[in-house]
């Protein structure tokens, strides 16, 4: 399971509810008490917040409707609720504790006590809290959605499986600064160095004229009739002598990251230096591009001290080298 990574996410986590189940299942025939610990959820909640409707306690507890139902038609047949009209609107049904249920609670909430007490000591032994990286889990799959993402990811690697790498074009200049300022003014505030005014404004005179390239990653036309073109990344190749090249300037659309843009891009770089008989490639970058670092760790460069001591570019922190 482990080694499946974020894939295996929902089937570990059953498989540790179902241990839990089972243990809890344990603790309670050990002390005599019967009752399954699937109940707990809508117990507990009618015990805190009194009767409630169906709707209303799937609301609280933040499951679906046919869930509570389907434990609430449990409870009912094993005696631990009741259903009576609502005193505000008879039309409506509401969920309430029977006498066997309070009489349950004053043998269950000393084990109760105990299994939140022995819980949280061993969450205190973790590395990282478990609860409030659940917390935080659940508040970005509530706030992103899964599905809707996942089926437009899906759809739009199929549009990046035709994407074209192509070559220098005057009329892609401005793409290049586009690019590149977005990450700019998204991580440094904007900032520029004269090396980076060069570069971005002058990219034939910096890059071309002295032997270097430039590519653009373009996505194909999304119909015969759209005449504008997609260009969603670009990467620089900088000569500096015969067998030196730098990888510079590399940027790709928010939309399209981690879907192999930037990987295409940087393979053209690559294969080029091969081809012009390079020994090495470097490239500057920041610890906090973390997904642009991983790519290149990927690819096979290895972070080594800068060999001026320093960078002229204020925002690098790492440098890093891929012998070809």
């Amino acid at each position: 399971m482990q080694s499946f990574g974020s894939l295996s996410l929902g089937s570990r986590l059953k498989r540790l509810s179902d241990r839990m189940m089972q243990e809890v299942s344990n603790l309670y025939q050990a002390q005599g008490i019967p009752l399954n610990p699937s109940f707990f959820p809508l117990l507990n909640l009618l015990l805190k917040q009194g009767a409630l409707t169906v709707t209303e306690a799937a609301e609280g507890l933040g499951i679906s409707h046919p869930a509570v139902s389907k434990i609430a038609r449990k409870m009912l047949d094993e005696g631990w609720l009741i259903k009576k009209p609502d005193p505000q609107d008879v039309r409506r049904q509401q969920l309430f504790l029977t006498d066997q249920s309070h009489q349950l609670l004053e043998q269950i909430q000393p084990v109760w006590r105990e299994i939140k007490t022995y819980l949280d000591e061993l969450m205190a032994m973790q590395t990282h809290p478990l609860l409030s990286a659940i917390d935080e889990f659940e508040q970005l799959i509530n706030t992103q959605g899964f599905t809707q993402p996942i089926l437009q990811r899906l759809q739009t690697r199929t549009q990046l499986d035709q994407v074209n790498i192509i070559g220098w074009q005057p009329e892609l200049k401005s793409h290049f600064q586009r690019l590149n300022m977005a990450w700019l003014n998204q991580y440094f505030a904007g900032e520029l160095v004269e090396a980076d005014h060069l570069a971005l404004d002058h990219p034939e005179s910096y890059y071309l004229a002295k032997g270097g390239y430039i590519w653009f990653a373009e996505l194909p036309e999304q119909s015969p009739s759209d005449d504008k073109r997609k260009i969603v990344g670009c990467v620089a190749l900088a000569r500096h002598s015969a067998d030196c090249f730098e990888i510079s300037k590399m940027g790709v659309e928010d939309e399209v990251q981690g879907l192999g843009v930037g990987r295409k891009l940087l393979l053209a770089a690559l294969d080029k230096a091969r081809e012009l008989g390079a020994k090495a490639v470097y490239l500057e970058s920041a610890t906090q591009l973390t997904r642009a670092l991983q790519l290149y760790q990927n690819m096979g460069f290895i972070e080594v001290p800068h060999p001026n001591g320093v960078s002229i570019y204020p925002r690098s922190d790492i440098y890093m080298t891929l012998t070809l």
